[in-house]
């Protein structure tokens, strides 16, 4: 099995400079993928091996998709590092299977694995570092004085329906002059890796737990680089003098509307 699936990676890699660029959506925070095995198979087993390895193949074209930043994606990140591409093939191998069924169609098999946490996605490819975490702009980098305060909130939602958000493991929300406002920078590897920074959600009323009860809501003026919502000076502002009664920037309490 192990040499099919590293002639399976081969054949992945060799195809990945011949096919249009697609994003893999991380909103779940889990990648689930299904495999098929032909019901031609001698036994069920036999059924079920083949739906796996399809289904370890249709896991690596789907996380090669995901964007790590604006400027990289884990395809990117792959070809570039053997280690990364050793990494990935492992987390690949551990995935879970969480379901396995025959149909008229052939044999199923469904595998996820975690895009943060332990044997995560993020773990194979984001790079370590000892790095100090940045502190947090002041909000007068934005405005001349501070905004009067309209809290407490427990998180920020980033409202980008409508512009065509892609969800990533490291994005950063910036001003149209493109001053950081919040992004990796501000967090150490392991909270990168283990949980994260931004929550994504599909509607500005469901999925958003992550920003807590009563969540401070903006609206992003634009998109830059696919994946980073950009907001006024104004809200920019808002969101930081807001964190430093809360902190919920820290807590990475934050979740991108897409």
């Amino acid at each position: 099995m192990k040499k099919v699936f590293s002639v399976i990676v081969a054949l992945a890699m060799m195809l990945m400079g011949c096919t249009a660029f697609a994003a893999t959506d991380i909103t779940d925070g889990v990648i689930k993928v299904e495999g098929v095995g032909a019901l031609q198979n001698p036994n069920p087993a036999a059924g079920y091996r083949a739906a796996k390895m399809d289904a370890m193949r249709n896991a690596l074209e789907e996380a090669q998709g995901v964007y790590i930043d604006s400027e990289t994606t884990v395809r990117d990140s792959v070809m570039a590092s053997d280690v990364i591409k050793t990494r990935i093939n492992g987390m690949i191998k551990g995935a879970k299977v969480v379901q396995r069924y025959k149909d008229a169609d052939g044999y199923h098999v469904v595998i996820e694995f975690p895009v943060h946490g332990a044997q995560s996605l993020a773990a194979a490819v984001m790079p370590a570092t000892a790095t100090t975490p940045a502190p947090l702009p002041a909000a007068t980098t934005f405005v001349p004085e501070i905004p009067v305060s309209t809290g407490p909130y427990t998180g920020l939602i980033v409202d980008c329906t409508g512009l065509g958000l892609e969800t990533a493991m490291a994005p950063g929300v910036f001003t149209a002059d493109h001053q950081l406002v919040y992004g990796q920078a501000n967090f150490s590897y392991d909270q990168v890796v283990n949980k994260g920074y931004v929550g994504y959600a599909r509607s500005i009323n469901s999925g958003v737990s992550r920003a807590g009860s009563n969540p401070l809501i903006v609206r992003a003026q634009s998109v830059q680089g696919f994946v980073n919502p950009v907001v006024s000076a104004a809200d920019a502002a808002k969101i930081l003098s807001e964190n430093q009664i809360t902190g919920f920037l820290s807590q990475g309490n934050v979740v991108f509307v897409k």
